[in-house]
Formats: C-alpha cells, structure tokens, sequence
C-alpha cells in the first residue's frame, strides 16, 4: 500500500510539473522558432510562476503551410491539434480568417496600447481581434558589394535597375510559386507601377536572373557567397547576411522608387487544443518582451541569445528607447511611405498570379533569358521590351478567374499549359528576330 501511495505521489507530482504547452505551426526558420520558444519558456515561468514550452509544426513554406492547414480543416473542421499559425506575411491570415478558421484572440489594453493599428500604410491587426501582425516586412535588395566592383556594375537605388541590361545573368531571385515573400514583392511591381507597366518590369528582372531558387533564403545566401551580385530579399535575410559578412563587403538597401511594408501575421486557429496557453503564446509575441527578438542584436540580455533576427518590430516606442542599440535601421516610420500596399487583393489573387508568374517568367526562364539577351543585342528598344514583357491576360480577367474559376483544377491546368506554351513560342519569335504579334495568347474567356 505504502509502495502504491509512493508510486501515486511520484506520478501526481511528474504530472504536475509536466510545461503547458501551445502548438505552432509555422514557415519560419530555426533561428526564430529556436529564440521565440526559448524566450517564451523563460517569460511564462516569470509571468505565471509555471513551465511552458512551444512545440513546432513545419511542413515547408508559407504555401505549404496553408494548403496543410486547410486541408487538415477541410478533414477535421472542428480543430486540427494546432494552436497558432505564426508567420509567412499577412496572407495566411487574410486567407484564414475569410474561411472562418481563426478564433478572436484580443490582446489586454495594455499591451495593445504600444501597437498602433495601422504603420506605413499597413494594418497591424485585424478589428476583429482575429490577427495580429507580429513584425513588419519590407521588401529590398541585398547587393554584394565586391562582386558588383569586379563586375563594374552599379548600385542598384531602384527597383527598375534590376532590369538594366548591364546586370544580365547577375541578379538573384526565387520562385514565387513557392516563397511567400517572393509573391509580395513581384505583387508589389504590379501595385506600385501598374500591371501593364509592371509586367514589363518583372520581364526584364526574370530575364536578369540567373536562376530562380525554391527559397529566398537561399537567394539571400547565393548574393553572400558571390554567386549573384544582388537579389531580391526580404530585410530579415538581408540585415542577417549584412551582419553575418560585414558592411563592407555586403549593403541591404531599400529601393527609392517605392517601399512595399506589410505584416508578419500570428493568429489563434479555430479549435485550438491549448488556447489558455496559445493566448499568452501571441500576447508574449505582440508584447515588449517578444517584439525585442527581432529588434535586438544577439547577445543582448533582452534580446536573441544564440541567432542574429534583425527585423522591424511593431512597436514604435522601442526604436526610440534602443536607438544606437539595434541594428535595424533607420527607423521604418520615418521613411516615407510612396504608395499603399494592398494585401487583399494580393491574397485575392495570389493563386492566379502565382500561377502566371510560374508559367511565363519561371518555366520559361531559358526561352525567356535568350530572348532578353536577344533585345539587349540589338539595342534594348523600347518597342521590342514591350513586346516582351506584355502578359497574356489582362489585369481584370486575372482578378475575375480568381473570384471563381480558378478552384476548378481542369480549368486552372489547362490555362498553365497554355501560358506556358504561348510565353515559350513569343520568346523563341523574339529571339530569332521576328515579331511576337503573331503569337496570340489562349482565347481569354475560355
């Protein structure tokens, strides 16, 4: 009996000091999952005298990240065993809070009065409570510094010189089918300059590339070791490899022409197994004690222990308070803001777009590189970068397949392979020197 009691008692106290736990799924990489769950660990048990722990869920990617979540819900609608989705840009949550799968999360006053609703032309949280944006993002370009010496190219202080004819073959970028932050920014190309204007530009970029990578980190990675001598990147991948290299041998700029801010979403999911737990989870994140991670360089007491984070954080007053202190700088709200950014109609029509891009820009690369090269041959004429960069649809009929006819899978495939097979035969006219007006894209309302 005694024997049994002892048992009992061991058992009792090994449940008891078992850590609450919250289930994060999440396209973030190791070095934020590593900081934010060792950080949580230790300001749960300061603020609630108890241990806790966050367990990861990574099945790739933002795209992956979704398509798991909604097929996992289309299977078990009352809840999936995950608490949180954290991370991957504002369309994640966008696109799960208009099929009804997150549950309203409000912060205490206290912790939302330090977060302004709206930055930069960006909504910081939802009204409904439903999301928060935990960092915000801006899109750049990370330059390697040597090689642009020894290549004899230029800085690049714009968007619109990625596609000068002088950085053919040295530009980096990744697939947009399958990284969310390169979705953004060519989403941003088309809202900053418009989509006939700004396809021209995305052509000419795609036919500077020398090749388009799975991630964008490996971009990031490739400008560092030399293998491109810029790429596109987000500022965290940027300001990480700036700090990793050095600033002389390597410059994350934000272009002039415009700057593209949206948000780094962390949502409750509907059906939450831990929601208790997962609730303090998101206000550990919004508030000082996580918004320091991404602000604060490695090694400082309050901030990252082991990885360099570098991202902007969504609380004004900690730039002011660690001025001199972080490395993320100048401030982004004192940089003014040059056109809004709208991540409803990126989320509306991410799938059409990606899609597009895929088809014309990613498939075709080779096509599409020869015939660059082609027109820079002969000139670079205006008429003929036209001619290249025109997309097969236009902008209204993207939009309108996106609000319907863009679920049904036939359809959808078969509008891929046309595009495809329609961009390849206008890149090879282009570069045999015949003109592409006799290729006409696929019936557009078919």
């Amino acid at each position: 009996m005694v024997a049994a009691a002892g048992f009992c008692l061991a058992a009792g106290f090994a449940l008891a000091a078992a850590p609450a736990r919250v289930v994060v799924i999440s396209p973030h990489n190791a070095a934020i999952r590593y900081e934010f769950g060792r950080a949580f660990a230790r300001w749960h048990q300061r603020q609630f005298g108890e241990p806790a722990e966050a367990e990861w869920r990574t099945v790739g990617g933002t795209s992956d990240a979704i398509k798991f979540v909604l097929s996992e819900f289309a299977a078990k609608p009352e809840g999936i065993g995950i608490d949180v989705f954290f991370g991957g840009g504002p369309e994640p949550c966008l696109r799960l809070a208009e099929a009804g799968l997150l549950a309203r999360c409000k912060l205490p006053e206290e912790v939302l009065a330090g977060v302004p609703s709206e930055l930069l032309g960006a909504r910081v949280y939802d009204p409904d409570y439903r999301w928060y944006g935990a960092a915000l993002s801006s899109f750049g370009v990370l330059e390697n510094l040597r090689v642009q010496r020894l290549a004899s190219l230029p800085s690049a202080r714009r968007w619109i010189d990625l596609g000068d004819p002088r950085r053919f073959g040295w530009v980096g970028a990744g697939d947009p089918r399958r990284s969310g932050s390169m979705s953004n920014m060519y989403e941003a190309f088309l809202q900053a300059y418009g989509w006939k204007e700004g396809w021209v530009w995305l052509t000419r970029l795609a036919g500077n590339v020398d090749r388009f990578d799975r991630q964008s980190s490996v971009t990031a990675r490739r400008v560092t070791l030399g293998e491109a001598a810029c790429g596109l990147a987000i500022d965290f991948y940027g300001l990480t490899q700036v700090a990793a290299a050095g600033r002389k041998s390597m410059r994350f700029i934000l272009p002039e022409d415009f700057v593209a801010v949206s948000v780094d979403g962390i949502a409750l999911l509907k059906g939450a197994p831990h929601a208790a737990t997962a609730r303090r989870f998101i206000r550990f994140v919004m508030d000082e004690p996580g918004q320091k991670l991404w602000l604060l360089p490695k090694g400082h007491p309050e901030g990252p222990q082991r990885f360099s984070i570098e991202r902007m954080s969504v609380r004004p007053a900690l730039y002011e308070r660690y001025a001199g202190v972080s490395n993320v700088s100048p401030p982004p709200f004192r940089k003014r803001q040059s056109f809004r950014y709208d991540p409803s109609l990126a989320q509306l029509r991410r799938d059409v777009l990606g899609d597009l891009f895929g088809a014309i820009l990613v498939d075709a690369h080779p096509e599409l590189r020869r015939a660059w090269r082609a027109v820079i041959r002969r000139g670079a004429q205006p008429e003929a970068i036209r001619e290249l960069g025109a997309p097969p649809i236009a902008e209204a009929q993207a939009i309108e397949w996106a609000r319907g006819r863009w679920r049904d899978a036939a359809f959808r495939n078969r509008k891929r392979i046309e595009w495809q097979v329609w961009a390849m035969r206008k890149y090879r006219r282009i570069a045999a020197g015949r003109s592409a007006a006799a290729v006409s894209p696929a019936k557009r309302g078919s």
